[in-house]
């Protein structure tokens, strides 16, 4: 027998019956509405990610014919993520998705390859275009470049905001040879004035180099979460103003509340900004204990052994319930968007397994 499921209004919920309206404070006819998401492209997508990009091609959708404006879903592709971790002398390093291989090909090109098949299903189902930026891309944005400039002067404040429990800011170089880079670093080695910073860095096989920073060139810096999702909103408030668009921040429900305000809100006061991107955040989906069904912890040590293994991976998912799957979970996804009351909740992944219907698979 199915169970009745309850959507109890939460918070916003109660003072909204349409997603767009929550808009409409900044929406003055700018030329074009882009939903920004992103994800590590360091595996096949699980559950929560494809619910997370669903719902950005969703809303793209629902702002467009809501308010007669062209929409696009902009994915940020995380190639900088780690792909291995090696050891040297005591020390750990790592390899990014652009510098580790499978045969001949880029650990980042295999795992895009089934991230560009949804994005073009999606932008089929939803009839909204998409654009992929790459990490490299978005590092030397020069808005991004200027916004770390402008941490690192101020460098005392933003250690204490973005990382209150390290000893520095993160801040990583990778050798411009190999593409080895430092996992752990314990004491930023860098000089900075108000328009440039160098940072030094160590390569086990090709020994010391410097990185220099600057608002115009496009030497490469790898930033990690908090600065990025920080010199993300810099970026956007800026590149809206020059560009006549209006861009909203989709990120999985994992990244809202004291992350928002801390690591993003506060941060841009401090680096002057009176203005805040708009931002949505999907719902997560969660285990039968009621915790983030986590695609970092399934690939460090296989947990969710007694999970629906479709739910692992798009591959499995495809497998278990093809393409039919993926319009399931398409119908689904876009009933939160239309319903604020379901959008402002979570789902578990036994909420999905009913969802699915006859498809269900043993």
């Amino acid at each position: 027998m199915k169970r009745e499921v309850f959507y109890p209004p939460v918070g916003i919920a109660h003072v909204t019956n349409k997603l767009s309206d929550l808009i409409l404070y900044k929406y003055n006819g700018q030329k074009k509405i882009i939903i920004n998401t992103s994800a590590q492209p360091n595996s096949s997508p699980h559950l929560g990610t494809i619910t997370t990009l669903m719902t950005a091609f969703a809303l793209a959708s629902k702002i467009r014919d809501d308010l007669k404006v062209e929409t696009e879903v902009q994915f940020d592709e995380l190639e900088n993520s780690p792909a291995e971790t090696i050891e040297y002398n005591g020390e750990i390093y790592y390899k990014d998705q652009r510098h580790s291989f499978i045969e001949q090909e880029t650990k980042e090109q295999v795992n895009m390859q089934r991230f560009k098949e949804i994005l073009e299903k999606l932008s089929v189902s939803a009839n909204v275009p998409y654009s992929i930026r790459s990490y490299n891309e978005f590092q030397n944005n020069r808005y991004v470049r200027r916004a770390i400039i402008n941490i690192i002067n101020d460098k005392e404040y933003f250690k204490e905001l973005l990382f209150p429990s390290a000893s520095d800011l993160h801040i990583r170089t990778i050798c411009p040879v190999c593409g080895l880079g430092k996992k752990t670093i314990k004491k930023l080695e860098e000089k900075h004035n108000q328009n440039e910073m160098t940072l030094k860095g160590f390569c086990p096989t090709h020994g010391l180099y410097e990185i220099n920073i600057t608002e115009e060139n496009q030497e490469y810096v790898d930033i990690n979460t908090q600065f990025r999702d920080l010199t993300k909103g810099v970026a956007m408030l800026e590149e809206d103003k020059a560009n006549n668009t209006l861009t909203i921040m989709l990120d999985g429900g994992d990244w809202s509340g004291v992350w928002a305000q801390r690591m993003h809100t506060e941060g841009l006061v401090r680096l002057g900004f009176t203005e805040f991107p708009i931002r949505f955040f999907a719902p997560v989906i969660l285990d039968w204990s009621g915790a983030k069904f986590s695609k970092s912890l399934y690939l460090k040590n296989e947990a969710y052994k007694d999970i629906n293994r479709a739910f692992i991976n798009y591959d499995n998912f495809i497998e278990c319930y093809s393409d039919k799957g993926i319009d399931t979970l398409w119908k689904e996804v876009k009933s939160w968007i239309d319903e604020p009351k379901k959008f402002f909740r979570n789902y578990s992944v036994d909420y999905f397994q009913e969802i699915m219907g006859e498809n269900n698979h043993e």
